[in-house]
C-alpha cells in the first residue's frame, strides 16, 4: 500500500470521528473539498439531525489510489423526522458501504450504500412479512460465480466483492447470497459466490442495474480480473423439483 492510500484512509477515518460521530461541523474542511462541502452536508446533515445519538463504527477501511471503501455499521435513535418520516423513538443499526474519492488531502466525491431496507423494516415502514417471497421456489435461479484468487489479490478483490454484496441486497428479487472458500492452495484462494433470485427476469434486471452501477462508478470488471490475476467462471443454475410422484 503506498503512503498516499495510507493518507487517504486517515482523512476519511477522523472525518467519521470527528464529523460523523462528535458532529465538530466547524472541522469539516479539514476533510471536505470546498467545491463538494455543500454537497457532503445536503447528503449527511438529516441522518445526523434525526438521530441525533447516531455513531459510526467502521468495521473495515480499505485503499486503492485514490479511492477509500469503508463498511460501517451506524447505531441511533429516531428522535426527529426524517425525510418527512416522522420520530419512531425506535433505536436501530444499520450496516453500509461508502466510497470516497479523496485529491489533495480533501474529499471530492464520494457514493454510500447503506442497507435501506433493513432501515425501513426497523422504523416500522415496512411489514416483517415483506421479507416473505411471493414465487415459488421452483422459480428461484442461482447465479454462481467462482474465482480463482492469487492470495495477494485477496484485499482488493475482498473490497470489491463487499461493495456488491451490499448493492445487489437493495435490488427487487433478491432472495439470499452466500460466499464460500477453499484456501488450501498455498499460492490461490478459491472463492465461491452464490446469489439467488426469485426468478430469471430480476436475475436479468439486477445483472442490467450492477453493470449500470458499475459504469456510474468507474470499474471494469475484465480489467479488473486482469489486472490481479482473478480467473472467473460463471454459471446460472435453477431448482430441481424432486417431489416424489403421488400414488394412485
Amino acid at each position: 500500500m503506498t503512503i498516499n492510500s495510507n493518507k487517504n484512509k486517515e482523512v476519511v477515518s477522523k472525518m467519521y470521528q470527528s464529523f460523523l460521530n462528535q458532529k465538530q461541523f466547524e472541522l469539516l474542511d479539514n476533510f471536505i473539498d470546498s467545491d463538494y462541502l455543500e454537497s457532503f452536508l445536503n447528503a449527511n446533515k438529516p441522518l445526523l439531525n434525526a438521530f441525533p445519538d447516531i455513531n459510526f463504527m467502521v468495521k473495515e477501511i480499505l485503499a486503492d489510489g485514490d479511492k477509500v471503501m469503508t463498511i460501517y455499521e451506524w447505531s441511533g435513535t429516531h428522535q426527529k423526522e426524517y425525510h418527512k418520516i416522522p420520530p419512531t423513538n425506535k433505536k436501530i443499526k444499520v450496516e453500509g458501504i461508502s466510497i470516497y474519492e479523496i485529491k489533495n488531502g480533501k474529499i471530492i466525491n464520494s457514493i454510500a450504500r447503506p442497507n435501506k431496507l433493513s432501515f425501513f423494516l426497523q422504523l416500522g415502514l415496512l411489514p416483517f412479512d415483506f421479507l416473505v417471497k411471493k414465487t415459488k421456489k421452483e422459480e428461484w435461479v442461482y447465479l454462481v460465480d467462482e474465482f480463482e484468487i492469487p492470495k495477494e489479490s485477496y484485499p482488493q478483490f475482498k473490497e470489491k466483492l463487499g461493495y456488491n454484496r451490499q448493492f445487489i441486497k437493495e435490488l427487487s428479487g433478491y432472495i439470499k447470497d452466500e460466499v464460500i472458500k477453499d484456501d488450501d492452495d498455498s499460492e490461490n484462494l478459491t472463492i465461491v459466490t452464490i446469489a439467488i433470485w426469485e426468478n430469471k427476469k430480476y436475475l436479468t434486471d439486477a445483472k442490467t442495474s450492477v453493470q449500470e452501477e458499475y459504469r456510474k462508478i468507474g470499474f471494469e470488471l475484465n480489467h479488473f480480473n486482469q489486472k490481479l490475476r482473478i480467473k472467473m467462471k460463471r454459471k446460472v443454475f435453477s431448482s430441481l423439483d424432486l417431489k416424489m410422484p403421488t400414488g394412485i
